[in-house]
């Protein structure tokens, strides 16, 4: 559901009533949520957005936001009430669990569905392998190495239809995975490791003897031959290769079939162990290693809350997460004002009630010792960025062809589908190995030359047009050498009003091709499937209007389109040039458009923020003329 981006209708903040209707609602769906977890989930003070969004085919969903975390979702259509991925992380056991191998979160990724072959169970088969429920109940799946869920879904049957199914068919309809596009709108933290799930730590197993006969062995017994009953990870993928992922899907969105390898951590920053001390040791390595990589440029002084979220927060390794609130500091304040007392750094108060870090105490023996594990995070800060925004990886931008209408039977030919996409390099080399695979080129063409040397002025006689111009000798040949059409060929290039054709010359076959396919853009993010989208890329638009009392504000549509996330955006303007932002559904554009809104004209600085900070290509922004005169 939200494997392609979305567009948002609206953003909300919820009033204390409405907080309170969402917790009981909360409530009814999840008895297992206590009234205390309630309150840590939808807290009074935080801010909590409802985000009404129009995913990409058509469905209406609201996400409700928790410091920019979504933790619920619910569908408009049926008013049922999801946890998402960072909810689920917080209660693991919120939801009944499948398990399946850490390659298949991959393929689910990429758009497909979880098939049962897919889903490990422990023992035989029964009818209570995969618990009791009916067909749409929801569940979460999680992997054999980590029992924290990274997918949700509804199941596709019940129970005893799936025992019935015998392992045949789609088990679960996935909505939202990890490392989708619901995951992307929050901080985009990796999950937690709190070790294998139970079904590969104990339960019913079944024991192999030397003569291959399978003995049963009871709950809570043990043995080191033993093994739960499942099948292969090369099973299981080939099994959810066979699920047909629809006319929506295209091939890029389910590449990514390999498995990740993924980073070992180290024990003394797991926060799966219990207690505020762990998180102590925790908050204390990533403040030494924010001064150590990022920190060791910033501009003093810094808020406390701006060296927290843009030093201390990507410094943590891979795995983990800081919470202030699940240490003995309980705040950010008393945490910093610790090392001040160590000496490590000072902090001030200016204005009143705003803290500051003013300086920092280099010298001092624990920022000295401190060694940087370079490993332990995928993603490097990037410490000569002039900036303080979190680190930008600007989207790779495809300008692509899609295989349709008279072109598809020879693609087909050549091993591709409708709806594939090809660059026109990829193009020409399909055309080319094809012609010369069939003997097609024509041989035997009458060529006038005169001149020598490289550059020759030549005159070639074809279908009664004479031809004069300077051309290298092997781009003439290579251009306007004859290729006989053979009837896949003919139909992908020649159009019906214009009847029979037996030849073309080789450039006429290229632009007649390229021209039958539909254009297309392939964008691909980081850390994220390709996503295709025909037709022409939106450019992101600068635009300058007027409001009440004759004063200008800035317009910016379609950033969401290039991975900005807009909410980010609007507050690096809003710090960059001192003036109110926000973020809205756009007038009198399509419907599911969001705009950022900056009261002045700010053009300048938002061109030169994406230029130079998101390295967008100039040729992707339109309106950067709009830019008001410096003023001398």
């Amino acid at each position: 559901m939200f494997i392609k981006p979305f567009r948002i209708k609206s953003q909300t903040q919820l009033k204390g009533s409405d907080r309170k209707k969402l917790r009981a609602e909360l409530s009814q769906a999840y008895p297992s949520l206590s009234s205390e977890d309630l309150a840590k989930l939808i807290p009074s003070k935080d801010d909590v957005t409802l985000v009404r969004i129009y995913c990409y085919k058509g469905e209406s969903v609201n996400v409700y936001q928790v410091q920019k975390d979504p933790v619920f979702f619910m569908l408009e259509k049926d008013k049922e009430i999801y946890p998402t991925v960072y909810m689920l992380w917080r209660h693991p056991d919120l939801l009944h669990i499948f398990t399946t191998h850490a390659q298949v979160i991959d393929v689910l990724a990429g758009g497909a569905d979880l098939m049962l072959p897919g889903i490990i169970t422990k023992g035989e088969m029964n009818p209570s392998s995969y618990g009791k429920f009916e067909k749409g109940f929801p569940v979460a799946i999680n992997t054999t190495d980590n029992k924290v869920p990274l997918a949700v879904g509804v199941t596709a049957h019940s129970s005893m239809d799936m025992y019935m199914c015998g392992r045949h068919g789609k088990g679960v309809s996935i909505l939202h995975v990890y490392r989708d596009q619901l995951w992307e709108m929050g901080t985009r933290s990796p999950p937690p490791n709190l070790g294998p799930p139970d079904i590969m730590l104990s339960g019913q197993v079944i024991l192999e003897s030397e003569d291959g006969a399978a003995e049963i062995i009871g709950d809570g017994e043990t043995n080191e031959n033993e093994i739960v009953k499942e099948p292969s990870p090369e099973q299981v993928i080939d099994a959810v290769q066979e699920l047909d992922l629809g006319d929506d899907q295209t091939p890029d969105s389910s590449s990514s079939l390999s498995p990740e390898t993924s980073t070992p951590q180290e024990e003394i920053v797991q926060t799966t162990m219990t207690g505020p001390e762990v998180m102590d040791k925790l908050l204390l390595h990533c403040f030494l290693k924010a001064w150590k990589t990022s920190g060791k440029k910033v501009a003093l002084p810094i808020l406390t809350s701006n060296f927290y979220r843009l030093h201390m927060i990507p410094a943590c390794p891979d795995g983990t997460s800081l919470d202030i609130k699940k240490s003995s500091y309980k705040k950010l304040s008393k945490f910093l004002n610790s090392m001040a007392k160590k000496e490590l750094i000072q902090v001030k108060e200016f204005p009143k009630g705003i803290e500051n870090i003013t300086a920092v105490n280099w010298a001092h023996e624990d920022i000295k010792s401190f060694t940087v594990d370079q490993e332990e995070t995928s993603i490097k800060p990037d410490i000569n960025k002039k900036d303080n925004s979190r680190a930008f990886i600007p989207p790779l931008i495809e300008e692509v062809n899609q295989v349709s209408g008279d072109t598809v039977q020879f693609y087909r030919a050549n091993g591709l589908s409708k709806g594939d996409v090809l660059t026109v390099a990829e193009v020409r080399s399909i055309v080319t190995d094809y012609i010369k695979r069939k003997g097609l080129q024509k041989e035997g063409q009458k060529l006038s030359l005169n001149g020598s040397g490289n550059h020759l002025a030549c005159v070639l006689v074809t279908d009664q047009v004479s031809w004069l111009m300077p051309l290298s000798f092997r781009l003439l040949m290579l251009l306007y050498r004859m290729v006989t059409l053979d009837p896949l060929l003919h139909e992908a290039v020649v159009n019906k009003k214009e009847g029979f054709k037996e030849t073309l010359r080789w450039d006429e076959i290229f632009s007649r091709m390229l021209g039958k396919m539909a254009p297309a853009v392939r964008i691909t993010r980081h850390g994220s499937v390709p996503i295709i989208r025909k037709g022409k890329l939106e450019l992101i638009e600068l635009a300058v209007a007027k409001r009440s009392g004759n004063k200008k504000v800035t317009l910016v549509y379609n950033a969401s389109l290039y991975g900005i996330d807009e909410a980010e955006f609007a507050h690096q303007i809003q710090v960059g040039v001192a003036a109110s932002t926000s973020v809205g559904p756009a007038e009198h554009k399509p419907q599911g458009t969001t705009q950022v809104l900056v009261q002045g004209n700010q053009v300048a600085f938002i061109g030169k923020l994406l230029l130079e900070t998101y390295q967008l290509p100039r040729k992707y922004i339109r309106g950067l003329e709009l830019a008001g005169k410096s003023k001398k």
